[in-house]
């Protein structure tokens, strides 16, 4: 007998939530609102930047010491499970998930990747508007190059961000599943008997320590290079 109760269960801790959040905050000032240029603009823009990467290194530990469904090995699957989940695409249906679905994970370590190279290269960078912290250490020709792969880099981020957005919206078609509502409150409806199997959730605590690890990190970059 197919069992029909459904039952909310918490998928998404606090921690993941805030930072996917805070993440698309800092990442549309940057690319959409704050070019380095002038005193203040480069002031908010590197600022920005270096909570990208306090980000990045927190979302990196997560991925491996965090809640289940936050954990890389929860949502990142081979050729195989990729090519069902395109199939069912195909003809119009959906593979039912309690976490991310094979494509979305694999979309976000690609997003995170490209946001680990975009600051990377923002670190080493150069133009006639501003340069990066560590750019002195470069050619004038060398960093300049690294500025042309920044700025690559944030028009392929926008691309990407705009192919996550379609695919949310693809999914919330064909499924009716409202993934953006699933990223604010955290749960999901579940059938019972798959809601009972769901692991708890990582402990709060583990969220703060690995926060305060990254946001040391990135002010500890920032006071080093003189938050310039």
């Amino acid at each position: 007998m197919k069992d029909s109760a459904k039952h909310e269960v918490t998928v998404w801790d606090l921690a993941t939530r805030l930072f996917h959040w805070t993440l698309v905050i800092a990442v549309s000032i940057n690319l959409f609102l704050i070019s380095p240029r002038g005193d203040l603009n480069r002031l908010i823009h590197f600022s920005v930047g270096y909570l990208v990467l306090g980000l990045l290194a927190f979302r990196l530990a997560w991925g491996f010491f965090g809640s289940p469904r936050s954990r890389f090995g929860d949502f990142l699957r081979g050729w195989a499970g990729v090519k069902q989940h395109l199939d069912s695409l195909r003809q119009r249906q959906t593979v039912h998930t309690v976490g991310h679905d094979p494509i979305g994970g694999w979309m976000i370590v690609t997003l995170i990747g490209a946001l680990a190279l975009m600051v990377a290269t923002g670190l080493f960078a150069s133009d006639r508007r501003a340069s990066g912290p560590f750019a002195y250490l470069l050619s004038k020709t060398a960093s300049n190059t690294i500025g042309d792969i920044h700025q690559l880099i944030s028009d392929v981020l926008i691309g990407l961000i705009a192919l996550h957005v379609l695919g949310i919206a693809t999914h919330w078609y064909l499924s009716g599943e409202n993934l953006v509502a699933s990223m604010l409150h955290g749960r999901k409806r579940l059938p019972s008997t798959e809601a009972g199997r769901e692991r708890p959730l990582a402990p709060g605590y583990r969220a703060v320590v690995l926060g305060a690890l990254a946001l040391g990190l990135a002010v500890s970059i920032a006071w080093l290079t003189g938050w310039s």
